[in-house]
């Protein structure tokens, strides 16, 4: 019997080139409508650059019509290349690369007003700490959706780790302790919800929704009588952290090297949980009974409670990452401070393809975004501060709205399992 021994056909996205096109469309669209735009509205407009923290005298005058006319050609120019068939290996480089260009422009031009400057070094290091909270609401996201558990109640662990932090804070007088404090409340609220997707396999989305109502409700009643004794919600703070002679860095150095703990924790497990995912047996047997749980049973994995431990463990992160609104910004608890971040969490995970580092990525952009808006408020921008405000969610509608329909969640996700099924 003859065997074949021709090397298997390579898979091929056959949607891929059709969707290049678009793209490249769209880039090439806004490039052209940077270059109109800036013909026509920008004028004689320069933009201020300083780097305030490490050379307090630095600062860069830039015209501000040359530099988006320059940035909107290379979209147009990124979108051409696309719209011409580029090779698949440049694509995403040249899709990064007019994004990039289109939000340089549309930053130097709102930075170009009177009266504002793009300060570098404290725009970047506000997006890297503002970051955090997403890094630990999708983290906690990943493990428990890589396990094929739904973890919608995010919002509700990050309410449970705020409050418990500085609770647990204020009673013992010690920082840490509040940290640790607000961790067990965050595994303590995704242990019921554990319990009910593992045991009982009652809806894990309702459980979830009603999970965020209790630790809202919950968490609403201890505010209001917290208020009503002296020293049980004040304000504490994690101190900054500096790494000496590497914090003096330019733009580096106030950046990576002079943040809160909250930054460096939130780093390493980003690393922490990719390397556990990706490089040990835990991981493996995590990614099967997300995928195929009747595969990881018939190799003596017991799934449900593979996922139970999962879903108390990821609830540590989201615990820690509520603890980053009170003890992280030196605030007391108030009611519904979050503010629907534990849900733009979600999107940071769903944006970020349930993969640690594509999180990191997408928590940047969320992170950023927020920190732009809050300096152009701050300044004094023509732009309605509404609109900044609403500037964070917006992006996170835009970007799900375009990466969502490719990204593929584990195929057991939200499935309950009982030993024996196929």
């Amino acid at each position: 019997m003859a065997v074949d021994t021709a090397p298997a056909p390579a898979l091929v996205d056959e949607r891929a080139p059709a969707r290049h096109l678009r793209a490249g469309i769209v880039y090439a669209v806004l490039g052209l409508l940077v270059i109109l735009a800036a013909v026509a509205l920008l004028g004689d407009r320069t933009t201020t650059v300083a780097f305030d923290k490490t050379l307090t005298d630095a600062s860069w005058d830039a015209p501000t019509r040359t530099v988006v006319l320059i940035l909107g050609v290379i979209a147009t120019a990124a979108g051409a290349w696309m719209i011409a068939g580029l090779p698949q290996r440049w694509y995403k480089i040249a899709g990064a690369a007019a994004v990039a260009a289109v939000v340089l422009a549309l930053l130097f031009w709102a930075y170009s007003q009177e009266g504002t400057v793009f300060r570098a070094e404290s725009i970047l290091a506000g997006a890297l700490f503002l970051s955090m909270p997403y890094i630990f609401g999708a983290l906690s996201g990943v493990v428990c959706e890589r396990s094929g558990v739904i973890n919608i109640g995010i919002e509700g662990q990050f309410l449970m780790g705020a409050f418990t932090g500085v609770l647990v804070a204020n009673i013992t007088g010690n920082i840490y302790a509040g940290l640790a404090g607000a961790m067990i409340a965050g595994s303590l609220s995704t242990m019921l919800l554990a319990l009910l997707a593992t045991r009982f396999q009652v809806n894990q989305v309702v459980v979830g929704v009603i999970l965020n109502l209790l630790a809202l409700g919950f968490t609403s009643f201890m505010y209001d009588q917290l208020k009503k004794a002296d020293g049980l919600n004040d304000a504490f703070s994690v101190p900054v952290i500096s790494w000496g002679p590497l914090a003096d860095i330019p733009v580096i150095g106030p950046v990576l090297f002079q943040q809160k703990l909250f930054v460096y924790v939130g780093l390493v497990m980003v690393a922490v949980v990719w390397f556990l995912l990706y490089r040990t047996r835990w991981g493996l047997r995590t990614r099967a009974v997300g995928e195929h749980p009747a595969a990881a049973d018939s190799m003596g994995v017991n799934v449900n409670r593979l996922r139970y431990w999962n879903v108390v463990a990821a609830g540590l992160l989201a615990g820690f990452g509520g603890a980053w609104f009170t003890l992280g910004n030196s605030l007391a608890f108030n009611k519904n401070m979050t503010a629907g971040l534990g849900f733009v969490a979600l999107a940071v995970m769903i944006v970020g393809r349930w993969n640690p580092l594509g999180v990191l990525a997408g928590a940047l952009i969320f992170g950023f975004t927020t920190q732009i808006a809050r300096d152009l408020s701050a300044a004094g921008s023509s732009v309605p501060g509404e609109f900044l405000q609403m500037l964070p969610y917006a992006v996170t509608l835009v970007v799900v709205a375009g990466l969502i329909g490719r990204a593929k969640a584990p195929a057991a996700d939200g499935v309950p399992y009982n030993p024996g099924d196929k």
